[in-house]
């Protein structure tokens, strides 16, 4: 058990590490890039940060309505079906 943690231990500090080096990298690119470049770079960055999720949160909630509501009028369908009637009326 312990050397199952070790390597889970040494996955989650090579992906921090990969993470890290990665954020340098773009923080290099962003100080090198004229202002609005920068500028342009960060709008877009802010979107994918916040716009993104929310969307991806907003259509699962849309889509989990309209799985709970199609099962409930799937429900009454089927129970309010009624067997064929005399043309007596």
């Amino acid at each position: 058990m312990n050397q199952r943690f070790r390597t889970f231990w040494t996955a989650i500090e090579n992906a921090s590490h990969d993470i890290a080096t990665a954020c340098r990298r773009v923080g290099r690119e962003i100080a090198g890039l004229s202002w609005p470049a920068a500028f342009v770079c960060c709008v877009g960055l802010a979107l994918v940060i916040s716009i993104l999720p929310l969307a991806l949160v907003l259509f699962l909630l849309f889509l989990l309505a309209k799985i709970v509501a199609g099962a409930f009028v799937i429900e009454r369908r089927t129970q309010a079906a009624t067997p064929f009637r005399d043309c007596k009326d």
